[in-house]
């Protein structure tokens, strides 16, 4: 299918590489430690390697469609000479409404309407080496994977570490602290799984339900074949079909509770694995690939072709947020 709209993905470390270096990128998983090298860069890649008619682009055009993280929107709109016949669809993630974006894409369903706001999945974690089948249903190393600004205190507590002791479990902090949106993140192992048999995860406030947040965990979790217990959070909570999904903690006492059930009940943790594997189908690289060209070339493009729809995108982002606000008011 021909398309009469190009359609961009905006990062400025674009301007550092080569067409063939970009897409080389996917072999280092390391470079995929944050927000905009995962949403645009990545995204760019399996998009393009699929087949899509997409630009990699580090400057503003002069028209099309335009892909960009939250993060780099302020730095887009300083750098273009004018934003009229620019249509922009800005990747949300953990952030607040870009009240100047024309279409969102979010990564959960919570405050999706699927007219400007889309929910489309987080990727999987590059390159995940799955558990290993040898283990069985022993559950000896149980591990946290992310930024350890996030990890709950009770995950450090001495209460935690001598329930693991007395059953003789490792645990795995397996990251790094936060440093910035350009850093890598050598020490972290995030794409192994071979000697993890649970993940748990629970973040700082395990009562805010963090609405903004993605199901990473989770979904890595079923990929990898390794069992979940995780807090109460939206993004997994919408994902949820049946107990074999993974366990929901909301302190350190169910946690512990929950770990024992797992030990316990072999033939649970083995169907909690078998469920993964199921679901992990729904979440895999090719049907994100998928949700992204629908999005962009059926619904976007469409839209944005529409006679009164080029009027409108005709005006600069700034005339059209005060368009939207008169409607609004009126």
């Amino acid at each position: 299918m021909e398309h009469c709209v190009e359609v961009y993905f905006y990062h400025p470390d674009f301007s550092n590489y080569t067409e063939d270096q970009i897409l080389a990128l996917e072999e280092d998983w390391r470079y995929f430690a944050t927000g905009p090298k995962v949403w645009i860069v990545q995204t760019y890649i399996r998009l393009k390697k699929a087949g899509y008619p997409v630009i990699a682009i580090s400057e503003p055009p002069k028209t099309g469609v335009v892909v960009l993280h939250y993060e780099q929107f302020t730095t887009f709109w300083n750098s273009a000479p004018s934003t009229r016949g620019i249509v922009t669809v800005v990747v949300r993630a953990d952030r607040i409404e870009n009240k100047f974006s024309d279409f969102e894409v979010l990564q959960n369903q919570h405050f999706a309407d699927e007219k400007k706001l889309f929910f489309i999945p987080h990727w999987p974690q590059p390159n995940i080496i799955q558990r290993n089948n040898a283990r069985g249903t022993t559950i000896k190393n149980i591990a946290f994977k992310g930024f350890l600004s996030n990890l709950h205190p009770i995950l450090e507590s001495d209460e935690w570490k001598q329930f693991l002791a007395q059953r003789n479990i490792e645990w795995i902090a397996d990251g790094q602290q936060w440093d910035s949106l350009d850093a890598r993140y050598d020490l972290i192992n995030w794409n192994d799984y071979s000697e993890t048999d649970l993940i748990v995860a629970l973040r700082q406030d395990l009562a805010r339900n963090y609405p903004d947040k993605p199901a990473s965990k989770l979904i890595n979790g079923w990929t990898a074949q390794v069992p979940c217990i995780l807090g109460p959070e939206i993004a997994y909570q919408e994902l949820r079909r049946s107990e074999l999904d993974y366990i929901e903690v909301n302190d350190l006492k169910p946690l512990m509770v929950a770990v024992d059930h797992l030990i316990n009940n072999p033939d649970v943790y083995q169907k909690m694995i078998s469920n993964g594997i199921s679901r992990a189908k729904e979440f895999s690289v090719d049907s994100i690939i998928e949700r992204w060209g629908k999005l962009l070339f059926e619904k976007i493009i469409p839209q944005a072709s529409r006679p009164v729809s080029k009027l409108y995108y005709s005006l600069s982002i700034g005339e059209r947020r005060k368009f939207k606000q008169l409607i609004s008011n009126s």
